[in-house]
């Protein structure tokens, strides 16, 4: 059979591709790329953003319980989370008001004292000058000593200049969380029938199930690290009062809240506990540290295990990673978040990729664990190996 040109029967005539014919899929790939980079930056610039929806979130599963409590006696959801929300803030409110006189009376001695800290300091710049007159090593040490006295002062007068930005950014970003968490919880069957009409039907109930989960975790992680800081703070508290330490109030406070970082923010308790026992003598510091480091047992070994029992099941190793990386990319807010946030990767790992993923691999384990088929009666045995056809000329 020959073709009308005459040529070689076997002869195929290949059309020359066109220059433009792979041009719309480098285009679309390039747009593709630029959106990428583009979403990226973006999620860089609003890192404030979205840390402020997932603290949003944190408090609205938080305080979903007790506002279901006040649901339950006929009290409307608005105004249940608006009840949730005074009894918060006449608790935050109680705690200024006890605390608030002792730190202005510290305040007010500090100032007082510093008068006399100057003048102990021109005597003993009067004491290095003469020493420096027969000892010049002690003239340059001086001079180092006033030169990172004055970039202390610096820095310190450059920290009191930021502060009333950085309280009006604080109270912003307070009021921004409670505003978005009142929403959530005010929208919340909307939020949810919204999210499950644009997906598929038959992952409906998984996807219900995941965010049930995700709340109930974040609500748990809430409201026990809330438990777990008062009573740490309590016994810290005690601890200084019965020492005698005057900062007793706010180095239990501070020890309490820095349970919000796990792992490492005990360490910064500690730290706030020696300062204050340091003034007390070496037995003080002794007897205070003992007691934190029991402290820290008994929550790990008795307090912790009770009120969290087994809500928030994270992996330390998961734990630990999350926190460092949550510090490195925001900040100690990273490190507050990083276990929150890791619970809920955690759940879409454990209820939707890995099931996914081992659907996607059971048929390949069947025919692992049982072999190939076997060939039907007058078929040729299959080989592993793979043969070319080659068609005859």
């Amino acid at each position: 059979m020959n073709d009308r040109s005459g040529g070689n029967p076997l002869t195929i005539h290949h059309a020359r591709p066109s220059r433009f014919t792979d041009a719309p899929s480098i285009y679309a790939a390039l747009v593709l790329f630029a959106l990428t980079v583009g979403a990226f930056v973006l999620l860089i610039r609003l890192q404030l953003l979205l840390v402020i929806l997932f603290l949003a979130l944190l408090v609205a599963s938080g305080i979903a319980g007790p506002v279901r409590l006040f649901e339950r006696r006929g009290v409307p959801r608005g105004l249940a989370i608006l009840a949730v929300y005074f009894l918060i803030g006449g608790v935050l409110t109680g705690m200024v008001w006890y605390v608030l006189p002792p730190v202005l009376g510290q305040a007010a001695g500090a100032a007082a004292s510093v008068p006399g800290h100057f003048r102990d300091f021109e005597q003993m710049q009067v004491r290095f000058n003469r020493l420096g007159d027969d000892y010049p090593i002690l003239s340059d040490l001086n001079t180092r000593l006033v030169d990172i006295a004055a970039r202390t002062g610096n820095t310190f007068t450059a920290w009191l200049l930021r502060l009333p930005g950085a309280v009006a950014k604080t109270l912003f970003t307070l009021l921004s969380v409670f505003t978005i968490a009142f929403l959530l919880l005010v929208t919340k069957e909307r939020l949810l029938t919204l999210i499950l009409s644009v997906t598929h039907p038959r992952h409906r109930a998984t996807t219900q199930r995941v965010l049930g989960e995700m709340g109930e975790r974040l609500g748990a992680y809430v409201r026990a690290r809330l438990i777990v800081t008062v009573i740490v703070g309590t016994l810290v508290w005690a601890t200084l009062f019965f020492l005698g330490s005057s900062y007793a109030v706010l180095v239990g406070i501070f020890a309490g809240f820095t349970e919000v970082l796990p792992r490492i923010g005990p360490w910064f308790g500690r730290a706030a506990i020696l300062l204050a026992a340091i003034p007390l003598g070496w037995r003080a510091v002794v007897l205070a540290m003992v007691a934190h480091v029991v402290i820290e047992n008994v929550k790990g070994q008795l307090i912790s295990p009770l009120i969290e029992s087994d809500q928030v099941d994270i992996h330390p190793l998961t734990a630990f990673i999350a926190i460092i990386a949550g510090g490195i990319l925001l900040g100690w807010i990273g490190a507050a978040i990083a276990v929150p946030l890791a619970a809920v990767i955690q759940v879409v790992v454990q209820d939707v990729i890995i099931p996914w993923r081992r659907h996607r691999l059971a048929a390949a384990e069947i025919e692992y664990a049982v072999g190939p088929p076997a060939p039907a009666a007058g078929e040729p045995a299959s080989t592993p190996q793979t043969t070319l056809a080659v068609p005859p000329t």
